[in-house]
C-alpha cells in the first residue's frame, strides 16, 4: 500500500456511525444496510451536542443507513445538507459479512492485532482489495474536503484508512474506532503531516492521541 492522503483543508472532523446491532454482536456489517439501534441513535445525538461547540461548516458522508441516522441530529441543528459520496461506503467483506470480526478471535492482544493486521492487508478471496478500498476513500475525500471544518460521517474501516493514508498504520489496532466518537484532524505547520484528537468524555473536549 503506498498511497496517500493529498487534501486540500487544513482541519476537519470525522464520526464514524452510531452502535448498530452487528456492532454489539461482533460481527462484519460491510455492505450491509444495517440501521442504527437504540442505543445507535442515542450516540447520535450525543454526538451532536458534542458538535455544537465546534466550527462545522459541512457533512459529507456514507450514503449508507446507518451513517444517515447518525449524521442526522448534527446536519440538523447546523441546517447543512450532507453530501454523500458512494466512496465513503465501508469496506465489501464479502462473504465473511454476518461472521464475527477477527478481532473477537482471541483473547491476548498482541496475537488479535496480528490476526487483524494479517487480514486486514491480506484478506479472503472476495473481499474488497486494500488497494481498491484506500483507492475510493481516498478520492472520495479529497475531491469533497475542499473547506476547513468539514465533518465526514462514515465508517470504522474508513477512518482505518484515512490513519493509514496519512501514515498512522500504529493506530490499525488501537481503541481508537468507538462508534459516534468525535475525531478531528489537523494538518502540522511544520511537516505538512496530521495531528490527531479524539474526543474524551473524561476530559470534555478533544485529546491528541499522536
Amino acid at each position: 500500500m503506498t498511497q496517500t492522503l493529498d487534501l486540500a483543508v487544513e482541519r476537519f472532523y470525522f464520526l464514524r456511525h452510531g452502535q448498530t446491532p452487528s456492532n454489539a454482536k461482533g460481527v462484519f456489517q460491510g455492505s450491509q444496510d444495517v440501521p442504527l439501534s437504540d442505543n445507535g441513535l442515542n450516540q447520535a445525538v450525543a454526538a451532536a451536542e458534542i458538535f455544537k461547540g465546534e466550527p462545522l461548516t459541512g457533512i459529507v458522508a456514507s450514503p449508507m443507513t446507518r451513517v444517515r441516522q447518525t449524521l442526522a441530529p448534527t446536519a440538523a441543528h447546523f441546517g447543512f445538507t450532507p453530501t454523500f459520496d458512494e466512496g465513503l461506503k465501508e469496506r465489501n467483506f464479502d462473504s465473511l459479512e454476518g461472521t464475527p470480526v477477527p478481532q473477537s478471535m482471541s483473547q491476548d492482544p498482541t496475537t488479535r492485532a496480528k490476526e487483524f493486521m494479517t487480514f486486514w492487508y491480506s484478506p479472503p478471496q472476495g473481499v474488497e482489495s486494500i488497494d481498491d478500498f484506500y483507492g475510493r476513500v481516498k478520492t472520495a475525500t479529497e475531491d469533497n474536503l475542499t473547506v476547513n471544518d468539514t465533518l465526514v460521517v462514515a465508517h470504522g474501516g474508513v477512518l482505518r484508512a484515512l490513519l493509514d493514508l496519512m501514515q498512522k498504520q500504529q493506530y490499525l489496532t488501537q481503541n481508537v474506532y468507538a462508534n459516534a466518537r468525535p475525531i478531528r484532524f489537523e494538518r502540522t505547520a511544520s511537516d505538512g503531516g496530521w495531528r490527531f484528537f479524539a474526543y474524551s468524555q473524561s476530559n470534555r473536549g478533544f485529546v491528541e492521541l499522536d
